[in-house]
């Protein structure tokens, strides 16, 4: 990554830390695959925590017939969208399980992440693949970080 791509990615997140009002905590690419209203399955977006909150943002994407014949970089289609799920609506966070077997080692991995969640008194299950334990395990940690906080 370049000095100028790197001031450019710097950038971005202090714009979004300044749009939300709150440190972002933890981030990763990730996949959206259910759960939330109207958006498309298999949609590729930023994940991003706070200490009270876990978002997901999408981008707009370039269309495949630009892609496919070559058309120019800004021909994008969509907008970009943002959803927000409160730590204090979240029920529970599902991880793949640690399978240990012999036999686990020649399948293949899960990401899958499943969030329960309630939103306008509706129960709902968010389905997010993330490829990263490391963020999958911050994730839970912040949310139970939130928990015992709001508890006491």
């Amino acid at each position: 990554m370049g000095k100028n791509s790197h001031q450019e990615a710097i950038k971005f997140w202090q714009q979004i830390e300044k749009e939300i009002g709150k440190e972002i905590l933890g981030k990763e690419m990730c996949e959206y695959r259910s759960g939330y209203s109207d958006l498309e399955p298999r949609t590729w977006g930023l994940l991003y925590f706070t200490d009270s909150s876990l978002y997901f943002q999408t981008f707009p994407k370039k269309s495949f017939w630009s892609s496919l014949l070559g058309g120019s970089q800004n021909e994008y289609s969509g907008e970009v969208r943002r959803f927000q799920i409160c730590w204090d609506s979240v029920k529970e966070i599902k991880l793949p399980s640690q399978k240990k077997s012999f036999l686990s080692k020649l399948l293949l991995p899960d990401y899958q992440v499943s969030i329960k969640f309630q939103q306008d008194g509706i129960d709902k299950i968010l389905i997010l693949l993330i490829y990263s334990h490391s963020t999958r395990e911050n994730i839970v940690q912040c949310f139970q970080e939130y928990q015992h906080k709001n508890i006491l």
